[in-house]
């Protein structure tokens, strides 16, 4: 073959006799779009792949080593460097050609033993690798901060609501908190993501393997995998990972819509319960009274955006197993889902360290029928009737004072009578020591129990939170220790080369 700096088409010349089509240039410049996801991830598979080559003898000393400082200066270059034409097709055929215009025929070398799919798939997994360690950083960042104003209103007490409506008295603290333990459980979640895209696919030649003497565990030290993927033909099509990654950053956004929605319902005028701070807020054009939570709103639109993204991600991998060009949409979908994850997570602890809770008006709020279970409970032990019963006294005394304020005497008067007709017999219990104990703060602080809203299991919910937390960043830190990337490449080929990179 004669040694050409004038760039081909892959396999011009070869099995297709003609470049593709206008329509079909266009599919390549969509798939350009997400080059600058993939640009750093595949620079250093084909700077890692050459140098196994070389030194596995597959590749000529001569030739391989000027290939592979020619792709060590276009990774210097970067993307910006590199001249994207759609006509050459995705960003690995964009390098293939500026190889080519480079060093001409020796660029050949760099497809020895490997697939299209393979580089662009390592290229997409060192980036989502990098991307998913970067978020569980600033998850794990933002927990805290939120675990932060839980601490602050630990005994701030509110009405806890079911269906919108009172429900128990609870306490600020508490309620936010139940929205951090969803966000804590994403977290570990997505460590366990991280592990499977740290399994290393690199060396995996086709579907079945090569007769090359390919060398994939030099391929993993050098690219930073913890692991193989061990089956090749699994290594290049692996539609659950893509699939779980998503559903994992859906689940976490999903939590934070939840509450941005609550959130935006207690800014009304109608619950008054909070006001965002002004920088997360907008004014109407028209109506200058206004002050929008917009950045609650924002954050129910991103969520349910990525909704969408999952559904997308899912239906393009429910395809034939060899049919790689399934995860184009995952190339860019996925990148786009970590860093919109990120910044919604980032926003909603902004948000709440910003806000202003009226303390006052919740805790008004949580006066009143909050009290309907307390007292249920307290009749079941007092009066050692079953619950059922017990439920409809109270009911029958809700149902009786529900129009008029509700004070010692008229609740002793209701619940009295009440107890008489649904039991039998008269109240054992002393009424107003019954009342006494339908204080909200009272019934707060008598939940003592795992989970609840008490002092004592609130304190035991935040040294879990902080432990686990704690786990997530030395467990990430060691993996990240462990693998080395990118220094490991860097010396290897420092040394083939004789030159620092």
């Amino acid at each position: 073959m004669t040694d050409s700096n004038t760039p081909r088409y892959l396999d011009g010349g070869g099995r297709l006799a003609k470049p593709p089509a206008k329509e079909l240039v266009r599919a390549f410049g969509h798939e350009l779009e997400y080059a600058q996801f993939l640009f750093d991830g595949i620079s250093y598979a084909d700077i890692a792949h050459t140098l196994m080559l070389i030194e596995q003898g597959i590749a000529p000393e001569g030739e391989g080593g000027e290939l592979l400082g020619e792709l060590v200066d276009m990774h210097q270059r970067g993307l910006d460097g590199l001249d994207l034409d759609a006509k050459w097709g995705d960003l690995y055929n964009n390098r293939d050609a500026e190889l080519q215009a480079r060093i001409g025929d020796k660029a050949g070398w760099l497809h020895a033993g490997r697939a299209r799919r393979e580089a662009l798939t390592l290229a997409w997994l060192i980036h989502l690798r990098s991307a998913v360690a970067e978020l569980l950083d600033q998850s794990v960042a933002s927990i805290r901060r939120i675990a932060g104003v839980c601490r602050e209103h630990e005994a701030s007490l509110m009405p806890d609501f079911t269906y919108l409506q009172h429900a128990h008295p609870t306490t600020l603290g508490h309620y936010l908190l139940g929205f951090v333990f969803p966000l804590l459980r994403d977290a570990e979640r997505l460590s366990a993501e991280w592990d499977r895209l740290n399994q290393s696919p690199a060396g995996s030649a086709s579907t079945n393997g090569s007769r090359l003497p390919l060398d994939r565990e030099r391929m993993r030290q050098l690219l930073g995998f913890a692991t193989l993927n061990l089956h090749n033909r699994d290594a290049m099509w692996r539609s659950d990972v893509p699939i779980n990654l998503m559903a994992t950053l859906v689940s976490a956004t999903t939590t934070v819509s939840k509450l941005a929605e609550e959130l935006q319902i207690w800014c009304t005028e109608e619950f008054g319960f909070v006001d965002l701070a002004d920088e997360h807020c907008r004014t109407s054009v028209i109506m200058p009274n206004k002050k929008n939570p917009y950045a609650l709103t924002f954050l129910r639109g991103q969520a349910r955006e990525m909704d969408g993204q999952l559904v997308s991600v899912i239906t393009t991998n429910q395809t034939p197993s060899g049919q790689i060009d399934n995860r184009n949409t995952s190339y860019n979908l996925l990148p786009k889902a970590v860093m919109t994850t990120a910044d919604a997570v980032r926003l909603l602890a902004d948000v709440l360290e910003g806000a202003s809770f009226d303390l006052e008006r919740m805790a008004a709020q949580a006066e009143g029928f909050t009290f309907a279970t307390e007292l249920t409970d307290l009749l079941l032990e007092h009066e050692q009737i079953d619950s059922r019963r017990a439920h409809e006294v109270v009911g029958a005394v809700v149902a009786a004072v529900a129009q008029g304020p509700v004070d010692e005497k008229t609740l002793a008067k209701a619940l009295e009578k009440a107890f008489s007709a649904a039991i039998g017999r008269p109240l054992q219990a002393d009424a107003s020591e019954l009342w006494a104990q339908l204080a909200p703060r009272a019934i707060v602080e008598g939940r003592r129990g795992e989970g609840s809203c008490g002092s004592a299991p609130m304190n035991e919910m935040f040294e879990q939170l902080e432990l686990r937390c704690d786990r997530l960043e030395s467990g990430l830190n060691e993996k990240l220790r462990q693998g080395s990337f990118p220094d490991r490449l860097r010396e290897a080929v420092g040394r083939k080369l004789e030159r620092e990179w």
